[in-house]
């Protein structure tokens, strides 16, 4: 990991990181092929190639059985941190508080009942300013076949960025304004993506001719505020300090 990780992610909203070998990426594909071999029938290598061996009507009762086999025991999100708690602890300390269920992404080549159109989660949803998301290719992804993103740098200030939400909203299928700056992020394996909650970003029609995979899971600060996202439904404790675990038990004895 680059010396200036956190810097980036600070500055551009969004940072990504080659890690050290295929272990998580490896281990999360093996489940899906598993999961696709023995509840599917479909043999196969290569999840770029998925599209391949279903019919669109068949996508959604797909991954939803993928999703629910991921996140079995907290499969999916333990097996994250445990890979990458190193780099989750520079940026958020060793206090972390890390999203039950991981979110899967499937997208074929044209495809358009997936779409999300350009969207911050701080805005569009109940989502804290203090999680980060990481973002986990399981495939090259490239182009119509990633996710795009406006970064911080389009402005001059967060404060700016900010504003655009007003004119954004008038358009969120093809925001005029904005459609030059956009970039969509070219990254493969083993690399990951991480980025704020406030950063505008959507995808498009996958015009490719391969199957986009991707995970994302939300992490932050466990002592950082919560919105309507709270720790023990939708967050669970990843990892806590020494100094955290006999502060709780302290207050937990001068309660008594």
């Amino acid at each position: 990991m680059n010396n200036n990780f956190d810097d980036v992610l600070s500055s551009r909203g969004i940072v990504t990181c080659k890690l050290d070998n295929f272990d998580l990426v490896n281990s999360l594909k093996a489940k899906i092929i598993d999961v696709l071999q023995n509840s599917f029938k479909i043999s196969i290598s290569e999840l770029d190639e998925f599209h391949k061996f279903i019919t669109p009507t068949e996508l959604n009762n797909v991954r939803l059985k993928l999703a629910l086999s991921l996140n079995e025991k907290s499969y999916a999100s333990d097996l994250i941190y445990s890979k990458l708690n190193n780099i989750l602890r520079v940026l958020l300390g060793p206090d972390i508080a890390i999203q039950k269920n991981v979110g899967l992404s499937i997208q074929t080549p044209g495809d358009s009942s997936s779409l999300l159109h350009i969207h911050s989660d701080v805005y569009d949803s109940d989502c804290s300013p203090y999680e980060i998301v990481i973002w986990i290719p399981l495939v090259n992804c490239y182009s119509t076949k990633s996710m795009f993103y406006l970064p911080f740098t389009h402005c001059e200030s967060i404060g700016k960025y900010l504003k655009l939400s007003e004119n954004l909203r008038k358009n969120l299928e093809d925001p005029e304004e904005i459609k030059n700056s956009i970039e969509f992020m070219d990254i493969k394996p083993p690399s990951i993506a991480l980025f704020s909650h406030s950063i505008w970003h959507g995808n498009k029609v996958n015009e490719t001719n391969e199957t986009r995979f991707s995970l994302n899971v939300r992490v932050k600060n466990l002592f950082t505020p919560y919105r309507g996202k709270k720790l023990g439904d939708f967050f669970k404790i990843a990892g806590i300090s020494k100094l955290s675990k006999l502060a709780s038990n302290i207050e937990v004895e001068i309660n008594e």
